[in-house]
């Protein structure tokens, strides 16, 4: 916005991101980075030979092998789904693409005159993220990947009307606002709805602990404050702290 540019965001939504990995892929990819046989060979341990089975009552379906997917709530499984992912990034050739887990961004800055030619450049980067994930097993949901277009008031009404992309089969069209790792960022970066969401989170949250103040001590009270409220409070401020006086008041 400071160089005159407007900013297209698409949040890509992969859909039981941990569950698609494949096995055999990871276990390549493993190797590809420099992993000692020895050490392939104990995550091959670790992650095959796992088995699922459907329980209703007193019914049990069939034992199923699982030939996909990191187990859930492990440590390693964010780390193994990283290093899954990694050519990702590499994917678009005109965007840019960051992800942190399996929450993945792909962004580009443009003149309001190159519009036009922005939109063929981020149709073109979309498929060529699709056939990436694709190739890794994983499913991009279309219905929640979020778009929006970032800039001044005057340069978003400056723009073509139809900025709207096509994606596996969906028409996605720019949003006002949209939530990226807790944050809600807005197309003018005001963080206007984030302020009001947050606002209400934590007016909620004060009178249920004013309710059982009186069960307890001073300090346990400030606990309870500093954990419901004031870490909800201070997430992501570094990067909101420039909005308006008007919704610090509110704070």
């Amino acid at each position: 916005m400071d160089q005159k540019s407007v900013t297209a965001l698409i949040l890509l939504d992969l859909s039981k991101a941990f569950d698609s990995v494949h096995h055999p892929t990871l276990l390549n990819k493993l190797r590809h980075i420099g992993a000692s046989p020895e050490v392939v060979k104990w995550f091959q341990s670790y992650l095959t030979g796992r088995s699922q089975f459907a329980r209703i009552g007193m019914s049990v379906s069939s034992s199923l092998d699982i030939t996909h997917r990191v187990p859930q709530g492990a440590i390693l499984s964010p780390l193994l789904f990283s290093i899954y992912v990694n050519e990702l990034p590499l994917a678009p050739r005109h965007s840019s693409l960051k992800s942190y887990v399996d929450d993945s961004k792909m962004f580009l800055s443009f003149r309001v005159k190159d519009a036009t030619d922005t939109k063929e450049y981020l149709q073109e980067d979309l498929s060529r993220v699709e056939n990436c994930c694709s190739e890794l097993h994983l499913l991009i949901t279309p219905e929640k990947t979020k778009y929006f277009l970032i800039g001044t008031r005057q340069q978003l009404q400056n723009l073509p009307t139809d900025m709207c992309l096509n994606f596996l089969g969906e028409t996605i069209r720019p949003v006002p606002s949209a939530k990226d790792l807790g944050l809600i960022k807005d197309t003018n970066m005001s963080y206007d709805c984030h302020i009001t969401e947050l606002v209400s989170s934590c007016m909620s949250k004060l009178p249920q602990i004013n309710r059982v103040s009186k069960c307890f001590d001073k300090e346990t009270i400030s606990l309870l404050v500093s954990a419901l409220v004031m870490n909800e409070l201070l997430y992501c401020s570094s990067a909101w702290s420039n909005t308006s006086a008007k919704n610090i008041n509110k704070l």
